[in-house]
C-alpha cells in the first residue's frame, strides 16, 4: 500500500529476472521525460510516418496559398487600375458627377440613378465613354478578386490552426485528425486555385481567329 517493493529480495533472484526489473525501471524513468507525442511516434512507426507526411502537406499548402495570394493581389491591383481608367473616361455632368449610358441608351449615374433629360442634354459626349454595364462588370470582377483574397487568407489561418494543433505535444492529434488535416488542406488549396483559374478564364479577352481554308485550285509554282 505504501508503494514499496515486497516479495523476494532481488539478490536472491536469478540474473535474468534482476536485469528485466532494472530495464523496466530505466524505461519507465526514460519515458517519464518524453512528451506524449514523442512516446506515440516512438512506439507507433505508422503514426510517425503519417505525422511527418501531414507536416509536409500542410507546409506545402501554405506555400501554395502564399503564391496564390500574391497572384490574386497582382490581379486586384490591375483591376483597380482598370476601374479607375474607366471612371476617368466617363462623361460628366456640370457638377462633375460621372454618368454612363446603359444598354438601353438611358443616361445614369454610377449607382444606376436615371439622369433627368434636362441634365442629360448638357453632356458633351466624345464617343469613347464606357457604358454602365462595363463599369459594373469591372466592379464585380474587383469584388470577386477581393473575396478570393480574403478566402485565401482564411485558408491560411485555418491551416495555421492545424499546424498549431500538431505542435501540441501533450495532446497530439489522432491518426484520423491527421488524415482530416491533409484532406482539408487539399480542399482549400484546390478550391481557391480553381476559383482563380476560373476568374482568369472569365476575364480573358476573346481572340478572334481567322480561318484559313485550303482550296483545291491552289496554284503551286513550278521550279
Amino acid at each position: 500500500m505504501a508503494g514499496r517493493d515486497v516479495g523476494r529480495i532481488e539478490r536472491f533472484l536469478n540474473a535474468d529476472i534482476r536485469e528485466d526489473k532494472i530495464s523496466g525501471k530505466r524505461g519507465t524513468r526514460k519515458e517519464a521525460g518524453l512528451t506524449n507525442l514523442q512516446i506515440l511516434m516512438m512506439n507507433n512507426p505508422a503514426y510517425a510516418a503519417l505525422f511527418e507526411e501531414t507536416v509536409q502537406v500542410l507546409s506545402d499548402a501554405q506555400r501554395e496559398l502564399d503564391d496564390l495570394l500574391q497572384r490574386v493581389q497582382a490581379e486586384i491591383k490591375q483591376a483597380n487600375a482598370a476601374l479607375d481608367d474607366k471612371l476617368d473616361c466617363a462623361a460628366k455632368l456640370p457638377d462633375g458627377t460621372n454618368v454612363f449610358k446603359d444598354q438601353n441608351g438611358d443616361i445614369r449615374t454610377e449607382d444606376g440613378t436615371l439622369v433627368a433629360p434636362e441634365l442629360a442634354a448638357t453632356i458633351l459626349w466624345r464617343g469613347d465613354e464606357p457604358t454602365l454595364e462595363t463599369v459594373n462588370a469591372a466592379k464585380e470582377r474587383l469584388n470577386r478578386l477581393t473575396d478570393l483574397a480574403n478566402d485565401v487568407r482564411a485558408g491560411q489561418a485555418e491551416i495555421g490552426g492545424m499546424q498549431s494543433g500538431m505542435a501540441d505535444e501533450t495532446e497530439p492529434p489522432s491518426a484520423d485528425d491527421l488524415n482530416g488535416f491533409k484532406k482539408r488542406a487539399e480542399e482549400i488549396t484546390h478550391g481557391t486555385e480553381q476559383r482563380f483559374e476560373q476568374e482568369m478564364t472569365r476575364s480573358a479577352p476573346t481572340v478572334t481567329k481567322t480561318a484559313v481554308e485550303a482550296t483545291s485550285d491552289l496554284v503551286v509554282p513550278k521550279l
